[in-house]
């Protein structure tokens, strides 16, 4: 019987294809060299998100959300102004599509890297290598892992060549 997989030492071929996603080879660079570059270059997208605030406070009333905030029970004070009204915040947000994809290879690539360190020093020192490219990268750290890692295709995915190399370390 067959012993399990953890309990094995990795096999050179697994090795080999660790190496090249984080240090890349002649034909195509790595996440080490990739993951510098994206942070001066990541997608970042405009978020509306809708919350209730005092009048005085407003900045980007809807019209619509006005007559609804006037028309709420108890929102109008003595004078017949709402004393609440729904605005919107804009946020800049890198938690887009494209960035949760690249967190996500790197997250597969990191862990099976931690899975095979235990008995590989260069396993331990291209995890290291894939840390401080990740350290370089700040805006990962708001970006959420997806819970459905399938592909879907966008032209940033396609078009991008930051982008594209990522997806090309992920098969």
């Amino acid at each position: 019987m067959a012993s399990s997989p953890t309990s094995e030492a990795p096999s050179p071929d697994a090795l080999a294809s660790l190496r090249v996603a984080v240090r890349g080879d002649e034909r195509k660079p790595g996440l080490a060299a990739i993951l510098p570059k994206l942070q001066q270059g990541h997608r970042r997208e405009l978020r509306r998100e809708p919350h209730w605030s005092k009048e005085e406070l407003v900045r980007h009333p809807e019209p619509r959300e006005l007559i609804r905030s006037m028309r709420k029970p108890g929102n109008l004070d003595i004078e017949g102004r709402p004393v609440y009204t729904l605005d919107e915040r804009r946020l800049l947000t890198a938690d887009i599509y494209e960035n949760r994809m690249v967190r996500t290879v790197v997250e597969d690539v990191r862990g099976r890297l931690r899975s095979t360190s235990r008995y590989d020093p260069e396993a331990k020192e291209l995890l290291h290598e894939l840390d401080a490219a990740v350290a370089l990268t700040p805006f990962l750290d708001e970006v959420r892992i997806l819970a459905n890692p399938r592909y879907r295709p966008t032209a940033t995915l396609t078009k991008d060549p930051l982008y594209r190399a990522v997806l090309a370390v992920r098969r």
